[in-house]
Parts: structure tokens; sequence; C-alpha cells
């Protein structure tokens, strides 16, 4: 039987480490060379986001009646996302479009809407195929006719390449032949995974590329996330020495005098990887709204996102490989933020960084419902990669950690 444990295959080691492959269409071969700026660069130091509105939510959450607080909690969110069984891609208004950058100088640029819109079009389609295969292999999630309408409704001509619009067809058509087959007629050699592969393929090979090195680029990126996570040791201190029940407060607090926007960036990434935030979700996902509404740029973004996503997903919908994953709703803000980076990019023509931050915003697959872990859906392998101190355990050494396979 093949493995549905296989890894989110090329679009998720794209989200990594920048798109790769060389770009192709209305731009030419590209390398974007080497930025000699200084880490500090790659920030805008934007002014901070008012905050106010939500430390006032908090005190009215303090004096309020248990069923008021919970009315206070879902007002972050979509109160609907998570009503229902399950949550459909049912046309691809997800398209986005951006006649400003065709035919732009700056490569990445000139590609981002045809990059996205992939993307977009694979992980969505994917998502509708996950709730048909957990309803015959598993769970509950019996909604073959609505599934199969919702994947048919995925028109190719949202994609303008002629190359990648067959490779669009060739993955949906695929796709609904083998759920008309059956399980039992599919093989190794004959699976949606292998199907999806083959258009992530053709995706990438696409793509803008810009950085010569791998290894070299990721030396400097890991430095730009350690630079970014590294500011308000200080504010981060001073909630850790509070006392349990003041702790969001003054975290909230800490964050509405932050000097700057990636200041705030970095003490919420701080916030949402601690043991003691556990349990106070909602308002890290309240904070996380404002901060990705904002229109500010930050290198991070990108792993604000994802924390931001897993967040919600864990707090207000579940776990499970049978809970409702609301993509649509996340997938706003991950649009959101795309256009931030492109914005940057505009501006900063040799962003390798703000290339990596866009190229993994488009590239990250949804919340995978039938992934790497076994007993739920895989917002709990990027609670892992984003948030590991909440994974330690106080009661083994550093070398002895738990993990998550």
């Amino acid at each position: 039987m093949w493995s549905t444990g296989l890894a989110l295959c090329l679009l998720s080691a794209m989200a990594l480490s920048g798109c790769s492959g060389a770009s192709k269409g209305n731009t030419k071969d590209v390398e974007v060379a080497k930025s000699n700026e200084n880490r500090s660069s790659s920030f805008e130091y934007s002014m901070p986001v008012d905050l106010t509105d939500i430390l006032q939510a908090y005190e009215l959450y303090q004096k309020s009646s248990a069923d008021e607080q919970e009315s206070i909690l879902f007002s972050f969110v979509d109160e609907e996302m998570c009503e229902g069984e399950v949550t459909l891609f049912e046309d691809t208004s997800f398209v986005i479009r951006l006649p400003e950058y065709r035919d732009f100088k700056i490569p990445f640029l000139a590609v981002a809407e045809e990059f996205y819109n992939n993307c977009s079009f694979a992980w969505n389609m994917w998502s509708n195929f996950e709730v048909w295969y957990r309803g015959h292999t598993a769970g509950d999630l019996r909604n073959d006719k609505d599934v199969i309408q919702s994947i048919r409704a995925f028109d190719v001509n949202i994609i303008r390449d002629a190359e990648l619009s067959k490779a669009a067809q060739s993955y949906r058509d695929s796709i609904l032949v083998l759920m008309s087959m059956g399980l039992d007629d599919w093989d190794d050699a004959h699976n949606a995974w292998n199907v999806r592969g083959t258009y992530n393929d053709a995706i990438a090979k696409k793509a803008c590329r810009f950085y010569d090195d791998k290894d070299e680029f990721q030396d400097r990126y890991n430095k730009i996330v350690e630079y970014a996570e590294g500011m308000g040791d200080d504010k981060f201190s001073h909630y850790l020495n509070s006392n349990e029940d003041e702790q969001v407060s003054v975290m909230l607090s800490e964050l509405n005098t932050c000097a700057n926007f990636d200041e705030q960036c970095s003490l919420w990434r701080k916030w949402a990887n601690s043991k003691e935030s556990e349990g106070v979700d909602a308002w890290l996902v309240a904070v996380g709204n404002k901060l990705m509404e904002s229109g500010n740029y930050n290198p991070n973004l990108n792993r604000i996102w994802i924390t931001w996503r897993t967040l919600c997903q864990f707090y207000y919908c579940g776990a499970s490989k049978d809970s409702v994953i609301p993509n649509p709703f996340y997938n706003q803000f991950r649009r959101m933020c795309y256009h931030t980076c492109l914005k940057r990019i505009e501006t900063h023509p040799d962003d390798i960084f703000a290339m990596n931050c866009a190229a993994s915003l488009a590239g990250n697959p949804n919340v995978i419902r039938i992934g790497n872990f076994l007993y739920g859906n895989d917002a709990v392998i990027d609670a892992s990669q984003m948030m590991p101190e909440r994974f330690k355990s106080d009661d083994l050494s550093d070398d002895n950690e738990e993990e998550i396979e």
C-alpha cells in the first residue's frame, strides 16, 4: 500500500527555503545578487500596532460571566468557521490578480500571481480531496457528492500560463478519476499523492530562484530568524516573572508598549512559544489578527501566520483528523500577508528574505487532515515546529525531551 505519510512534497520544501527552479514565461532565468546589507536592514521598524481594544476586551472578559467570556473569545474569529462537519473550497474565488506586477522588472514579482494561484489550486483541491479520502478510510466524513462537485468547480482558466494550466487540468482530472476508481484499484504508481507531486513539480519549474547556494542561504536565513525572535527579552522576562493570574494582562500591556512592529512580532512569537501561554490561545489569536491586518512587514510574517493558524485550529476547531478545518478562513490571512511581502519586495528588490517569506506563505500547505501525524491533523506538526517549548516536559532532561512522531 502506498504511504499516506509522505513528506508534503516539493511545495512544503519550497516553503522552508524559498521557491526553486528557473523562472520562465515573461522572465529570464535569474539569480538575485546576494545582499550585503546587515541583518537589521531586513526590518522596517514600523510603528507598533495599537492593541488598546484588545486590552479593553481582556478587562471586560475578567468581569464577565462564563457565557459572556465565551462570546468575547469567539469574537476574534469568524464565529461560523467551525460549524458543521466540513469546510470545502467550492470554487476558485481564492485566485489573486496582480496586473501591476505582470512584466515587472523584478522577476519574483513577475511570477508572483502565477505562483500563488497554482499553489492555492494545488492545496485547496487537496483539502477537498482529503475529506473524501477520510470518509473512505476511517471517519464519518462521507460527503462524496459535495466533494466531487467542488473539485469539478476548480476552473483551470484562472491560471494564465498555458503549461501550468495544462498541469492543473491533469491534476484535477486525475484526482477525479482516482476517486471514481475506488481505493482498491490504487497502487504505488497510481495514487493521489503521486498526482499531487507531479503538479507540484510543474509549479516548481516555473518558480523564481532567488539564491545561489541553498546551504549558504539557509545559514543566513537562520540568523535572520534568530535576530527577528531575539527582541523584547526584558518584556518577556517581566511576563514570565509576573503572577500567573496576571500574565495575560502583563503580556498585552508589554505588547502594546513595544518600540516598533518588529519587537511586537518577536514578543508575540516568544509568548506563543512558551508553556506559560497554554490555555490562552484565543488572546494570542486576537493579537495575531492585528499584527497581520496591519499591513506592516516583518521577515517572520510567514512564521507568524503559521503559528496563528495553528493556535486557531487548536483552540477553536480541534486537532482531530475529523475536525472542521476552516482553511478558507486561514487563507484570507495568508493572502493578506502575501500582499504585504510583495509590497516590501517592490521597494526592496534585492531582499531575498522577503522573497522567502512570500514563497513560504504561498507554498505552504493548508492544514493537512491526513498527513504525518498519526493521531490528528497536521496542525500538531506545525505546533511542534513553531512552538517547541510547549512540547517540552518539565520531568525530562534536555537530552530526553518528548518528541512528536
